[in-house]
């Protein structure tokens, strides 16, 4: 059975684009939130985003109107239990997802689907707190989920094939892009972005670069729209604080980031949010030297070997992992088309320089050492992982 009416918990702004990508693709939608302005403010963003998409000509006028119409609000979460599949939406807080979560597996029906669009919380743990372990998966929208083409299905431990089968189905409807992960910290495109931003991050705090250089030396260097501190601003420093310290916490000191992150949050500056971050408004242009091109290659090198050791951990196949870091991260080419380009024999005699200089998290993967010594694609060859979505 197929997914036709989707609960949405959290009014927000991610909730709210998630309600309008499935009521566009034909979905019925109830939004549940205590906060009444937050519902109202809900109703008024999927309205908002189908007038745009009739200005854009992408909507009829009676299209746009049937659309809001298939969204409704609810502060009880009774009304929920003619969903087929609920998405949690709220912040990034276990705790409060956990009540969720118990909450939703007594209301939905058996055979109902529970999912949580969490960047990076442990699916295991929110489905322990519920009678349907099997059912119980992550959904993650990459934000602004009205615009994103990338969605992350997570795979904690006791996730069903059903479940991920039925969710897969439900994306491709929403005309999005599934990458199946099977959890782990930082999931996939935010554990391979945060380890490349740490390794530039290190490299310029220790050299007392300028980020603009290192920025410059990246945008020259590779596939990436923008550089690590750009990027970080981006995201918001205090986001970025909360992300790297986990990740570090996960997998150890290739995700430290010399407290480059740390000493911006403590000194109020935020990043774009509050006009004040690595970057500073109207910087001129800065002279790129050979350090800063130093830092611009961890970052790259950084992500590829994140990429390889995800693709070693089975946390991805090898075509998703180029697949996501394009479509949810902007690259031109995901990292291991990109060491393709760059020649796998060379990159891997690059990786083994940076294992003596840079320490031991850059030692070349098992899989770069075969492809060198065979001659081969990192990505493009016939016994190549089959992937769940096409580039």
């Amino acid at each position: 059975m197929g997914i036709e009416t989707l609960g949405v918990v959290g009014a927000g702004v991610m909730g709210s684009d998630i309600a309008f990508v499935a009521a566009l693709a034909g979905k019925r939608v109830i939004i549940c939130d205590v906060d009444a302005t937050a519902l109202s403010g809900a109703t008024d963003r999927v309205t908002s985003l189908a007038a745009r998409a009739q200005a854009r000509g992408k909507l009829g006028p009676d299209d746009a109107a049937a659309l809001s119409a298939r969204v409704a609000t609810t502060n009880r979460d009774e009304d929920l239990a003619v969903c087929d599949l609920a998405i949690e939406a709220v912040s990034e807080r276990m705790d409060l997802k956990r009540i969720i979560f118990a909450r939703l597996d007594a209301i939905l029906r058996p055979g109902a689907l529970i999912a949580s669009n969490t960047s990076g919380l442990s699916i295991t743990e929110l489905a322990a707190c519920t009678t349907r372990p099997e059912a119980v998966l992550g959904i993650h929208f990459f934000n602004p989920a009205a615009v994103m083409r990338l969605v992350e299905l997570i795979e904690g431990r006791q996730t069903s094939a059903h479940a991920m089968d039925t969710a897969e189905e439900l994306v491709r409807q929403l005309g999005k892009a599934p990458v199946r992960v099977r959890e782990c910290p930082g999931f996939l495109v935010n554990r391979i972005l945060v380890r490349a931003m740490a390794e530039a991050y290190r490299h310029a705090t220790t050299h007392g670069l300028a980020p603009a250089a290192v920025d410059a030396a990246a945008a020259d260097a590779g596939p990436a729209p923008m550089g690590p501190f750009a990027l970080g601003d981006l995201i918001g420093l205090d986001t970025m604080d909360h992300i790297q310290r986990d990740l570090e916490q996960a997998y150890g000191e290739r995700f430290t980031d010399a407290g480059a992150i740390a000493s911006q949050v403590a000194q109020g500056r935020l990043g774009r949010k509050n006009g004040q971050g690595f970057l500073e408004a109207d910087e001129p242009a800065p002279a790129v030297g050979d350090e800063a091109r130093a830092a611009a290659q961890r970052y790259y090198y950084g992500a590829l070997d994140e990429a390889l050791r995800c693709h070693d951990d089975a946390i991805a196949a090898r075509p998703d992992i180029d697949l996501a870091m394009r479509l949810g991260a902007g690259w031109a080419i995901g990292p291991l088309a990109w060491a393709d380009g760059e020649g796998v024999a060379g990159v891997l005699g690059t990786m083994q320089e940076l294992s003596v200089s840079a320490g031991n998290r850059f030692q070349p993967t098992s899989l770069l050492r075969a492809r060198a010594a065979d001659g081969c694609s990192l990505i493009d060859d016939g016994d190549i992982d089959a992937g769940t979505t096409p580039p």
